[in-house]
């Protein structure tokens, strides 16, 4: 039987102070979440960057130019 996994989506930019985050709310990531990526059905993704034709699909174009403007 195959185990479910969960994955985690991150880059180190979404710990950076950004409107994004709210702030530095994500600040202790992944860190806080050691405990679970010891886990074998949890795996840790670093976001790479993708096309803005990808991004529209689930994100209006609005966001993205906000995003644009963030000095992430």
């Amino acid at each position: 039987m195959a185990i479910s996994r969960t994955g985690i989506f991150y880059h180190p930019s979404f710990s950076q102070r950004s409107y994004l985050t709210v702030g530095r709310r994500l600040a202790d990531f992944p860190g806080a979440l050691e405990h679970l990526l010891a886990l074998p059905q949890v795996v840790l993704f670093e976001s790479q960057p993708v096309s803005d034709d990808l991004i529209l699909k689930v994100h209006t174009p609005g966001l993205i130019a906000e995003v644009a403007k963030d000095p992430l």
